[in-house]
């Protein structure tokens, strides 16, 4: 339905193009590098909530409050039951991780910018 794909498809869109650019950016030595790829990641991670949300409230049951002429049954069937069982827990892992090492780099406090080294994943 569309109250799910909609939200859902395009933020994946627009994540997934910015994906391009903030890895440009990160692999140079730019100051800001290390905030867009923060801000990438935490955009990523709200967008699967919004997914997961729209997800759960278009789907026929108890919690229904979206599509209810028309809600969202197909993703209970392979192969679109692959979606929310291993690609959403995928990305979530796999910008989660991206966080956690962008924190292990962090320049040391009162310092400001990457000091001129590159972000490397």
């Amino acid at each position: 339905p569309g109250a799910f794909a909609l939200p859902a498809g395009a933020g994946d869109v627009m994540v997934g193009i910015a994906a391009i650019p903030v890895a440009l950016l990160a692999a140079t030595a730019v100051p800001s590098a290390r905030l867009a790829a923060y801000v990438w990641n935490l955009i990523g991670l709200l967008d699967l909530a919004v997914a997961v949300a729209t997800g759960f409230l278009s789907s026929p049951g108890r919690f229904q409050l979206l599509a209810l002429d028309q809600p969202n049954v197909l993703v209970t069937a392979f192969p679109l039951v692959m979606i929310p069982a291993f690609t959403v827990p995928l990305s979530i892992i796999l910008h989660s991780l991206s966080l956690w090492k962008l924190g292990r780099t962090a320049s040391p406090v009162g310092k400001a910018g990457m000091q001129g080294r590159p972000l490397k994943a």
